[in-house]
């Protein structure tokens, strides 16, 4: 969840005007609106709780204090007030702010979405006064639920589809290999040390790298200047690269491969028969083998109709209600997508320096998503409230023996986990509760 609801939260004690809580509390509290999704809190403590914490510093330091020509408790107060006031400044307000900040916030029935600001402190021994800028949920009125329309499509799975999982099945079982008496041609792969340069600079190094030689390839012209290479020999292959490509120091301009051959290998795929789809798994025959295959075609893509579909719908959700999004959240939620696309992208061998320079233009895209997620995370949430919809443990077997599936792992290993990590657990009930409220909708959506 990106957000929990705190429904535990003290009630308020306050004045009739809502500002001011009673009169025995040490502190004084006045509420106002700020930005949209906001709060500010003006917390003023009293000056006999600000002279009492003071006391309990000096009472607590003195058996302890180091003064040049004092023996440790025997320092009079005077001297000790001289050598210890700003640790007693520093530790009376850091004291003051987390006692106080928390009963204000209990007082006020306010429950953060993040920790509170505190703004324009103001601290002497009499007087302790400061503000506190709290980020809150935002009011959540729906204005409709149910009746969303949103487009299902149907799934179409053809036999040129089989037929094109067949083949990428029959690649996956090819075999290898070394070629002997004759020099590379197209089809072959070679296995090469090579490096690549372009301005005379080295942007690129790799060793056993395997290398398809074939007609159609994003480097135009790169593999028909390697076919008639043989085993051990050097050769320098030249291209020039597009001027699209993600990596801009690269980008249209020359580059210089310089490869050494390893070795060649040439690609056999197995004949397509009953014998064949045994080897491949556990399959009768070559009917047994297609039809399965179709069938998880089938299931895949209905997956994706079924997501496609959801998506839709809770835009349509999102559409018919409107809410105001806490900017902080959304500033987080916006470095947080933007920083799982930067490791993604590191993961695919990307660099750190490119991904940077890409950064600002994907910003609004990152910005608009995230704005989207929290919002229709609102709307699931104010959702299960208004409807009842609750998960429990009899929704956590389910889910157990889903994941089990899922990761290969025993369920008994699955639910220790979960009994064991208490956050975990809080954050899959959120989600199988979303996934109710989620169907909730479905069965209350018209398809187009």
């Amino acid at each position: 969840m990106l957000f929990k609801k705190n429904k535990e939260a003290s009630p308020v004690t306050a004045s009739p005007s809502g500002n001011v809580e009673t009169l025995e509390s040490p502190i004084k509290i006045k509420l106002q609106d700020g930005k949209p999704c906001e709060k500010i809190l003006t917390i003023e403590v009293a000056q006999d709780r600000i002279s009492e914490e003071y006391e309990s510093f000096y009472k607590a330091i003195a058996p302890r204090a180091k003064v040049p020509g004092f023996r440790p408790g025997k320092v009079p107060r005077d001297v000790l007030i001289m050598h210890y006031e700003k640790n007693a400044n520093d530790s009376v307000l850091e004291t003051l702010l987390s006692e106080s900040l928390p009963k204000a916030l209990r007082e006020k029935d306010l429950n953060p979405l993040a920790t509170p600001e505190i703004r324009d402190i103001q601290f002497t021994k009499e007087k302790l006064a400061y503000k506190a800028h709290v980020e809150v949920r935002p009011k959540v009125k729906l204005s409709r639920i149910t009746g969303l329309s949103a487009k299902k499509e149907k799934v179409s799975i053809k036999p040129e589809d089989v037929e094109k999982a067949l083949k990428q099945t029959q690649e996956m079982h090819a075999q290898y290999k070394a070629v002997e008496g004759r020099s590379a041609k197209m089809g072959d792969f070679i296995i090469t040390d090579y490096v690549c340069l372009i301005d005379g600079q080295e942007v690129e190094k790799r060793n056993d790298d395997w290398m398809e030689l074939k007609e159609k390839e994003y480097l135009k012209g790169f593999s028909a200047q390697l076919v008639g290479v043989s085993v051990g020999e050097e050769k320098d292959v030249q291209i020039s690269f597009p001027q699209d490509m993600a990596d801009k120091r690269a980008a249209g301009k020359t580059a210089v491969f310089k490869i050494k051959v390893k070795e060649i290998k040439e690609k056999t795929l197995p004949a397509l028969d009953d014998d064949f789809a045994k080897q491949a798994g556990d399959y009768k025959n070559l009917d047994d083998l297609k039809q399965k295959l179709a069938a998880d075609l089938e299931k895949r893509a209905a997956d994706e109709k079924e997501a496609a579909f959801e998506r839709e719908l809770l835009n349509e959700l999102a559409k018919h209600n409107k809410i105001e999004i806490p900017a902080g959240l959304l500033q987080r939620r916006a470095e947080y997508l933007t920083e799982q696309a930067r490791q993604r992208f590191l993961q695919q061998g990307g660099t750190a320096e490119i991904f940077d320079k890409e950064k600002e233009k994907m910003q609004k895209e990152f910005e608009s998503e995230a704005r989207r997620q929290i919002h229709i995370a609102f709307l699931l949430d104010e959702i299960a409230d208004v409807q009842g919809i609750k998960a429990d443990d009899a929704d956590l077997v389910k889910k157990y023996e889903m994941l089990a599936r899922q990761y290969r792992q025993p369920k008994e290993t699955v639910e220790k986990y979960y009994q064991e990590h208490k956050e975990a657990k809080e954050t899959l009930l959120d989600q199988v509760r979303n996934e109710k409220v989620i169907e909730f909708l479905k069965q209350n959506a018209k398809t187009k």
